[in-house]
């Protein structure tokens, strides 16, 4: 199960916490973003766990809390999940995420259809403000930026789809990936 934290982090320690969110073994990436939050964090539980949400709880509750710096947190569970293997790449890739509401009835329908965008590495179904959550993999370049490049995606490729009635997107300016 792929869940996410969005981290709002105490003034200036946003590197400190990243760090110690890469020595966590649940954690999968870590991006380092801008706005209301400081990371967007992925971590993964088990499936075969009979509920591998109390496992997240547990790591929220008795790890991230408890690693000091941490001002908020925003814990997302996804209730159903739709990825696909990007094709392999020789060159550096970025992720970008793009929280979105939709019309209501919507969200399956544009879970499919964000998936036929080549870009568009997951999409997750939410409960919240969003009801959709799409992870981006684009190429790094400095012909075409990674947030210009996901705007584009975004203005072009997402928006053009119906049904989306918002979106917040977020670029990472730093990620790791392990």
């Amino acid at each position: 199960m792929r869940v996410f934290l969005l981290v709002k982090t105490s003034p200036g320690k946003e590197k400190d916490v990243l760090k110690r969110f890469e020595a966590m073994d649940e954690v999968r990436e870590i991006h380092l973003i801008t706005g209301k939050f400081d990371l967007l964090v992925a971590m993964e539980s088990p499936e075969e766990e009979l509920d591998p949400r109390r496992k997240v709880v547990e790591v929220v509750v008795e790890k991230v809390r408890k690693l000091g710096g941490i001002v908020d947190t925003r814990t997302i569970m996804p209730i159903e999940s739709q990825t696909r293997t990007m094709p392999p790449s020789d060159k550096p890739r970025v992720r970008g995420f793009v929280f979105m509401q939709c019309e209501l009835g919507k969200e399956k329908e544009l879970m499919s259809k964000l998936l036929r965008l080549p870009e568009v590495a997951a999409v997750h179904l939410l409960f919240g403000k969003a009801d959709l959550l799409t992870e981006l993999d684009v190429e790094k370049s400095f012909v075409h930026p990674p947030p210009q490049h996901i705007a584009t995606i975004v203005e072009a490729g997402i928006s053009k789809l119906g049904g989306i009635l918002d979106t917040d997107t977020y670029v990472p300016l730093e990620s790791i990936v392990k």
